[in-house]
């Protein structure tokens, strides 16, 4: 018996045993779904989506194909407006189809087949709720429907402010970049390219492209012919136009060199300067006004004049100006619609409401304090808020759609001013430097030359120079020869 016991004790030991190890696995694939579950997953691109939309109308004619193709037409149009073309023939087709057939025809399921059929995807679903006939000789038929309709919901970027960027303008053919031509319309795409990235990066328009227009109505003419799912006509006719128009024109680009023989011996004396300057506007599309003009420039690093040999990387210093221009733009279109304001602040830690081209990492900003409106005496028209010189700020950090800098040279008390109360001003540039670049053959040469080289100071002790990249090669030519 206690053997009979001990052994029973043992099975049922075992038993629970193998019930809490049963329990414990479905407990961990329970677990490790709910963690596959939990796992972040990346935002689908809102580019819209098609819908079906039901919608009863009612409407008239002179026979019931005619009554029963109006009662389309206004479902159509209360679903998605008149973004179809009323009279096409997809339109048309029931005043044929309802030829010879009585109300109970015009109620079955397949006049409702034929309908969809042959609306081309315009119609999905269809239902003759009433029909009236004339109650004279020559008068209308009247008939109220129910119709599953095709929707097309646009994506949510088509609310914000739509913008098309013109192809740039420019009076030169080419334009000289070192000892390079580059030609003009090469420069003018890759400006507007750039232009167009950098809208789009800021996140607050919604850039409408002219270019690719016949790929683009390739692709919806697939849909209109039949080669697309029938649903998807409700795509056509969804073309948004755009609200502001920027148009630039290329006033100048170029960076030159300057060569200059010596007298006294074979060498040149070279330097490199230039830089570039554009015009734009901004248009309101629906009133032509102009919304914004103005002009921008900007230099490149000069190269001081030298017998070393200098040479310059064109590509890289025409990629550099292109980019330069194309942030000058972008940052005008912003500050003009939408200012950059302070978030939020820390101390002198801030957040500010724009990043990706807006802004540049390292760049130093004024910052403004924003007052009470300013309204026109006579016409009521508002003139802008009072501004207050505030601060400025170095941006430390640039994010696609925000940004983190620090104040600097605070000038008020900025404590309780609110989110936004603080507004981004101009650049604060700092003025060009000289560079020099010795080509990589020379290098024995100035070596040569950094020992010969030397000045008397005012004391009349001879001395090194400080600075060989820009003094020495001057003081090198006033030596040899300062004839031209």
């Amino acid at each position: 018996m206690k053997v009979a016991f001990k052994v029973g004790v043992l099975c049922l030991v075992a038993g629970l045993v193998a019930c809490g190890q049963k329990t414990a696995e479905p407990a961990k694939e329970a677990s490790k779904d709910a963690s596959a579950a939990a796992a972040p997953v990346a935002a689908v691109p809102d580019v819209g989506r098609l819908e079906t939309e039901t919608v009863q109308s009612q409407g008239t004619g002179v026979s019931q194909g005619e009554a029963i193709g109006d009662a389309l037409r206004l479902a159509i149009m209360e679903v998605n407006g008149a973004v179809l073309d009323m009279n096409s023939a997809q339109l048309n087709f029931t005043t044929n189809i309802a030829v010879g057939k009585n109300e109970l025809d015009l109620r079955s399921s397949t006049f409702a087949e034929m309908v969809t059929q042959r609306s081309g995807g315009a119609v999905t679903g269809f239902k003759v709720l009433e029909l009236t006939e004339p109650s004279k000789p020559g008068g209308l038929y009247r008939i109220k429907i129910s119709a599953s309709i095709s929707k097309f919901s646009a994506p949510a970027d088509t609310k914000k402010i739509k913008v098309a960027v013109a192809p740039l303008r420019y009076d030169s053919s080419t334009f000289v970049v070192g000892s390079t031509s580059v030609p003009a319309e090469k420069v003018a795409q890759e400006i507007r390219q750039k232009v167009i990235d950098g809208l789009v990066n800021t996140g607050r328009f919604a850039v409408v492209d002219r270019e690719f227009q016949s790929e683009v109505q390739g692709e919806l003419d697939m849909i209109s012919s039949g080669q697309a799912p029938s649903a998807e006509i409700a795509k056509l006719g969804q073309a948004v136009s755009a609200d502001l128009l920027w148009v630039g024109r290329i006033s100048s680009l170029a960076y030159n060199r300057h060569a200059r023989k010596l007298q006294t011996s074979d060498r040149e004396l070279v330097s490199y300067d230039g830089g570039w300057a554009l015009s734009q506007r901004v248009l309101n599309v629906a009133t032509r006004q102009i919304m914004v003009s103005d002009s921008a420039q900007g230099t490149a690093p000069s190269i001081a004049p030298t017998t070393l040999g200098a040479t310059v990387n064109g590509d890289e210093l025409l990629q550099k100006m292109e980019s330069d221009m194309a942030d000058s733009v972008v940052s005008t279109i912003v500050a003009r619609t939408f200012p950059i304001t302070v978030l939020s602040r820390d101390g002198e830690t801030v957040v500010l409401s724009q990043g990706g081209k807006a802004v540049k990492e390292g760049m130093r900003y004024r910052l403004a304090k924003i007052g009470a409106e300013m309204k026109d005496p006579q016409t009521g028209q508002s003139l802008g808020r009072m501004e207050s010189p505030c601060c400025e700020v170095v941006i430390d950090k640039v994010q696609p759609n925000l940004s983190y800098g620090h104040l600097e040279n605070v000038k008020i008390n900025i404590d309780g001013i609110a989110p936004g109360g603080l507004q981004l001003r101009e650049q604060v540039k700092s003025a060009p430097k000289a560079e020099s670049r010795v080509a990589e053959g020379e290098s024995g040469q100035q070596g040569e030359s950094q020992k010969s080289l030397k000045t008397v100071s005012a004391q009349g002790k001879p001395h090194r120079a400080e600075s060989l990249a820009q003094s020495r090669p001057a003081q090198e030519a006033a030596t040899q020869d300062n004839k031209w």
